[in-house]
C-alpha cells in the first residue's frame, strides 16, 4: 500500500448549484451627479456618497468566501492515511445531518470519525484562547459521550485525537480506497490483499466479499443505485460485481498497467478508468465497450479519475504535476445532462489550457482547463470537486510537499495552500452540501484532518452556499 502506487479514487460527489457571477463596482448615479452647491448639500452628499460605499463594501466583503482553517480535532492512524470519504448527506442516511468521514489506511483498517455541528462551529476558534476554549468544549461532550457510551472522546490524555465511532476491521493487507454507497448504509473497501469488501457501518460487519482480481486492487466505487461496484486493479482489468450476490458480473481487460482509478457517471450508464500506462478510457457500463480513451500530450501516467457532477467532464491527475479537466461531453458517454449539472458544464466555456500537455486528446475529448502547483511526480494522489458553496467552486488536491491546495474551478489559479501534515498528503475528499474538507497523510503524519471556513465557524452554518 505504501508504494509508489497508494491510491485510487472514491465515490463521486453530488448536488450542485450554479455558480454567480464575479460582483463589478460602478459608480452610483445618485452620489456622483449631485452638484454641490452650498455646504450643508456638500456634506449631505459627501455622508450619502460615504454610506452608500460603505454598504457596497459592506456587501462585496460579506461576497468573498472566508478561508478554510484547519479544525483542532483530528483522527489518527497506525499507518499511512491512503483514502478519505465523506458519508453522502442525501438518502436514508444512519447518521442523519450528522457530518460522518471514513479513512482507509495501510494499517488494513477503515475508521469513521464524525463531526458534531457544536465541533464544526466552534473549530474556526483556531488561535489562542479560541482553541483552548475548542479544545475545553471538546472534552466536556467526549465525557459526556463516553457517559453515555456514545461516540467521540479523547484517546491517550490529547484532547485533539478523535476516537472513531467505527473501526471496519477483516482485510489481510492494506486499503488503499473505499467509497459510499448513496445511503450511506454501506461502505465498499479495495485493498492489497486483491479482494474488496462491502460493510454495514451501523454494525461494523462484513457483508460481502468480492473475489476474483489476481493482484492488489487499487480503487472502487458504488454505481448511484449502488446495486453495482467498479474496482480497478494491479492485475490492468476492471471488474464490475453484484452488490447482493458478490458475483463479477463483468471483466474489462482495460488497460496494459495496473488501473489506478475507476468511478461512475451520474447516472451510472458509464464507467471511467485511468491507468499508469497514460489512458483514461470511458466504457458502457451495459455492454463493456470502450466509448472513448483520452490521453494527454506526453502521455504522462494517470493517477486518478473522476467524473464532474453533472457527468460532462472527467478530471483527471497525472504523474507531471498536472490536473486537466477532460470535457467529454453527455451524447456519445452516457446521460450525464439534465436539471443541476450546468454548473461544472460551465467550466469549459472560456479559456484554453494552460500548461503541459495538448488541447485536444485521444478519441476527440478537449482538455478545457489545466490546474498545476502542486507537488505529483511519484504517487497516486486524490482530487475532489467541492461545490457546496456556489461563490467558491473549486477543485481541491493533495500534494507531495505535504499541503492540500484548492484551485478556482473557472479560473484555475490557487486560492489557498492549507498546511498542517507532516508527510505528503494523499488523501482529500469534500463534503457534497457543506464546507467541509478532510485530508490524510502518509507515513511520516498518519493523521486525518478537516477543515472549514473560518467566517463561518461562529454561526455553525458550514455550506449550503449560505
Amino acid at each position: 500500500t505504501e508504494q509508489n502506487f497508494t491510491m485510487g479514487v472514491s465515490d463521486a460527489m453530488s448536488g450542485t448549484k450554479r455558480p454567480l457571477e464575479e460582483e463589478t463596482l460602478e459608480p452610483s448615479s445618485d452620489g456622483s451627479n449631485t452638484a454641490a452647491t452650498n455646504t450643508s448639500n456638500q456634506k449631505a452628499g459627501s455622508s450619502s456618497l460615504s454610506a452608500e460605499a460603505a454598504a457596497v463594501a459592506s456587501d462585496l466583503a460579506s461576497s468573498i468566501p472566508s478561508p478554510f482553517v484547519e479544525l483542532p480535532y483530528h483522527g489518527e492512524h497506525r499507518r499511512a492515511v491512503s483514502a478519505v470519504s465523506f458519508a453522502p448527506s442525501h438518502g436514508q442516511s444512519p447518521f442523519g445531518r450528522t457530518v460522518v468521514c471514513a479513512s482507509a489506511s495501510a494499517d488494513g483498517t477503515v475508521k469513521l470519525w464524525k463531526l458534531t455541528d457544536d465541533m464544526l462551529a466552534r473549530g474556526g476558534c483556531a488561535d489562542g484562547d479560541g482553541a483552548a476554549a475548542a479544545a475545553t468544549a471538546f472534552t466536556a461532550a467526549s465525557s459526556a459521550a463516553d457517559a453515555t457510551g456514545s461516540s467521540g472522546g479523547d484517546r491517550d490524555g490529547d484532547t485533539n485525537v478523535l476516537t472513531a465511532i467505527q473501526t471496519l476491521q477483516g482485510h489481510a493487507r492494506g486499503i488503499n480506497d473505499c467509497a459510499w454507497s448513496r445511503t450511506a448504509e454501506y461502505l465498499a473497501t479495495a485493498s492489497d490483499d486483491k479482494n474488496l469488501r462491502v460493510w454495514d457501518v451501523r454494525t461494523g460487519d462484513a457483508l460481502v466479499e468480492f473475489k476474483g482480481h489476481t493482484n492488489f486492487v487499487f480503487s472502487c466505487a458504488f454505481n448511484p443505485q449502488s446495486n453495482l461496484l467498479v474496482s480497478g486493479s494491479f492485475d490492468e482489468t476492471v471488474k464490475i460485481w453484484d452488490v447482493r450476490s458478490g458475483d463479477c458480473v463483468s471483466t474489462l481487460p482495460a488497460h496494459s498497467d495496473p488501473v489506478t482509478g475507476v468511478d461512475f457517471n451520474r447516472d451510472g450508464t458509464c464507467i471511467v478508468s485511468g491507468s499508469h500506462d497514460g489512458l483514461i478510457r470511458i466504457w458502457d457500463t451495459m455492454t463493456g465497450e470502450c466509448l472513448k480513451t483520452i490521453y494527454a500530450g506526453g502521455n504522462p501516467p494517470v493517477s486518478f479519475v473522476r467524473f464532474s457532477p453533472n457527468g460532462k467532464f472527467v478530471l483527471s491527475g497525472t504523474l507531471d504535476s498536472t490536473l486537466r479537466l477532460w470535457r467529454v461531453g453527455d451524447k456519445d458517454v452516457g446521460g450525464g445532462g439534465g436539471n443541476g449539472g450546468g454548473d461544472i458544464g460551465a467550466v469549459g466555456g472560456t479559456g484554453g489550457p494552460t500548461g503541459g500537455g495538448s488541447a485536444l486528446g485521444g478519441g476527440g475529448a478537449r482538455c478545457t482547463k489545466t490546474y498545476t502547483g502542486h507537488a505529483n511526480s511519484k504517487f497516486c494522489i486524490f482530487s475532489a470537486f467541492t461545490v457546496a458553496n456556489p461563490r467558491r467552486h473549486s477543485i481541491v488536491t493533495g500534494s507531495e510537499d505535504g499541503s492540500v491546495y484548492i484551485y478556482d474551478l473557472q479560473r484555475r489559479n490557487v486560492r489557498q495552500v492549507l498546511t498542517g501534515h507532516t508527510d505528503a498528503v494523499l488523501a482529500v475528499a469534500a463534503h457534497d452540501t457543506r464546507e467541509i474538507l478532510a485530508s490524510g497523510g502518509m507515513t511520516d503524519d498518519k493523521t486525518v484532518r478537516f477543515w472549514v471556513p473560518k467566517a463561518r465557524m461562529h454561526e455553525g452554518t458550514f455550506g449550503d452556499g449560505k
